[in-house]
C-alpha cells in the first residue's frame, strides 16, 4: 500500500533529527574523551560517528524506497531499504574493528579520565535512548526495517555509553584498566549489531521466506472464504517494508473461469485488507491438487478436442449444431460437456436416444473418458455446426 505524503515524510524527519543528534554527540563525546583521556568515550564517539553515516544511508534508502513503481521496478523500490540496511551493517562492523584497534593502543598507556567524561556519557545515554524510542515506534508503525535497524543502532549507542560509563567510573575509582575493557565491550556491541543487521539484510536480498508468523497470519485469513476448497504453496517474501505473497488456490473443479477468478480476487482483497504490509498478492488457481512430484503433464489442446467432437457428431445428421463445448482436465483425464441443437419439434424420448448415441461416439475419441450430452433448448445464433 502506498504511503501518503505525511506518512512518507515522518521517517525522513526522525532520521534528520537523529542525524543532528548524532553529529552533536560525536563532536561532544570526541572532544570530552580527548580532554579527559578516555578511550571508552572516544570509542563511543566513534560509534556516534558511524550513526551519523548510518542516518545518511537511512535517509537515502527511504527516499528511493518510497518512489512509485515503474516499468523497471514493477514490484516497487522497497529493496533500497534492504540495501541501505546492509551498507549500515558493513559500516558498523568496520567501526567496531576500528574501536578494537584504538582500545589496544590505549592499553599501553592507561589514564584516569575526568569527571567531565562521566557527564558526557550520561547525557549520551539519555539522548540515544530517546532517539531509539522515537525511531523504533515509527519504524514499527510503518513496518520499515531500515528505521528499526537504525533505532537499534541508537539503542546500541545507549548501551555502549553505559559500558563507557562503567569503564570511566572504574578508572576514576582507581581501576584504570576498566576503561579499555569497557572499550572492548563497546566494540563487541557495535560488531554484533552490524552482524545482526547484515544477516537480516542478506536473508531478505536472497528472497528467504518471511517469518512463520507471517505465513500463519495468511493461512488464518484464508480460512472461511467462500469458494476456497483448499490452498497450498503459501509463500511470502519481503521487499523492504512490504510483503509479496503468492499461493495456490483450489476451487470447485466444475467452476467456470470467471467464477474462479472472483474467488481469487476475494482472497486477494481479504489478504490486502487484513495485512497492510502486504503490497502484492499473486494467486494461482487450481482445479485440483498439484502433482506431488511437480511433473508437468500436458494433454491435447482444447481446440483439437473441439475439432474431433465436431467431426464425430457429423455422423448424426439430426444434430443441427453445437452451442457449447466444455472440457474438464482432471486427474490426467478428460471429460467433456457438449450442448447440442436439434429440431425443436423432436420428441423428448427421441432426443434422449440421440444424446445417448452422441455420448457413445464422443467417448470413442482419443483422451475422452467421459462425455456429458446436454440438449440446448434456446436458439443460439452462434454455434458450432457439423458440416
Amino acid at each position: 500500500m502506498e504511503l501518503d505524503s505525511k506518512q512518507s515524510s515522518l521517517p525522513k524527519s526522525i532520521t534528520i533529527l537523529g542525524f543532528i543528534a548524532n553529529l552533536l554527540l560525536a563532536i561532544g563525546k570526541g572532544f570530552v574523551g580527548y580532554i579527559a583521556q578516555s578511550s571508552a568515550l572516544i570509542a563511543d564517539a566513534g560509534h556516534s560517528l558511524s550513526d551519523l553515516f548510518s542516518d545518511l544511508i537511512t535517509y537515502w534508502s527511504l527516499h528511493f524506497s518510497q518512489q512509485p513503481r515503474d516499468e523497471n521496478h514493477p514490484y516497487g523500490h522497497g529493496r533500497f531499504e534492504t540495501v541501505g540496511s546492509f551498507i549500515i551493517a558493513l559500516m558498523l562492523i568496520a567501526t567496531g574493528i576500528g574501536v578494537v584497534w584504538h582500545t589496544f593502543q590505549r592499553i599501553e598507556s592507561p589514564v584516569i579520565p575526568g569527571e567531565l567524561a562521566l557527564w558526557a556519557a550520561g547525557i549520551s545515554i539519555v539522548i540515544k535512548e530517546l532517539l531509539y524510542q522515537l525511531t523504533h515506534r515509527i519504524g514499527k508503525k510503518q513496518n520499515s526495517r531500515i528505521l528499526i535497524a537504525n533505532a537499534w543502532h541508537h539503542r546500541s549507542d545507549a548501551v555502549s555509553s553505559i559500558a563507557a560509563l562503567i569503564g570511566i567510573t572504574g578508572a576514576t575509582l582507581g581501576f584504570p584498566m576498566l576503561d579499555p575493557i569497557a572499550g572492548f565491550l563497546v566494540a563487541g556491541l557495535i560488531i554484533k549489531s552490524g552482524v545482526d543487521i547484515g544477516y537480516s539484510s542478506i536473508r531478505e536480498l536472497t528472497d528467504e521466506v518471511a517469518e512463520q508468523e507471517v505465513i500463519e497470519k495468511i493461512l488464518q485469513t484464508l480460512e472461511g472464504i467462500e469458494g476456497v476448497e483448499h490452498f497450498h504453496q503459501v509463500r511470502a517474501r519481503r521487499m523492504g517494508p512490504h510483503l509479496l505473497v503468492d499461493l495456490h488456490l483450489e476451487v470447485d473443479c466444475m467452476m467456470t473461469v470467471s467464477a474462479a477468478h472472483q474467488v481469487a480476487e476475494r482472497v486477494r482483497w481479504h489478504i490486502l485488507e487484513t495485512m497492510p504490509s502486504v503490497n502484492e498478492v499473486m494467486i494461482h488457481v487450481d482445479a485440483e491438487q498439484d502433482n506431488e512430484e511437480g511433473e508437468i503433464i500436458l494433454m491435447r489442446p482444447q481446440t483439437e478436442i473441439e475439432m474431433d467432437i465436431q467431426q464425430a457428431l457429423k455422423a448424426i445428421p439430426e444434430i443441427t449444431g453445437i452451442s457449447h463445448i466444455y472440457c474438464h482436465f482432471l486427474k490426467q483425464k478428460l471429460s467433456v460437456q457438449v450442448d447440442i441443437l436439434v429440431d425443436p419439434e423432436m420428441k423428448v424420448r427421441q432426443a434422449q436416444k440421440l444424446g445417448q448415441k452422441a455420448k457413445v461416439l464422443l467417448e470413442e475419441i482419443q483422451d475422452i473418458q467421459l462425455a456429458d450430452i446436454h440438449l440446448e433448448l434456446q436458439d443460439y445464433e452462434q454455434h458450432f455446426v457439423p458440416e
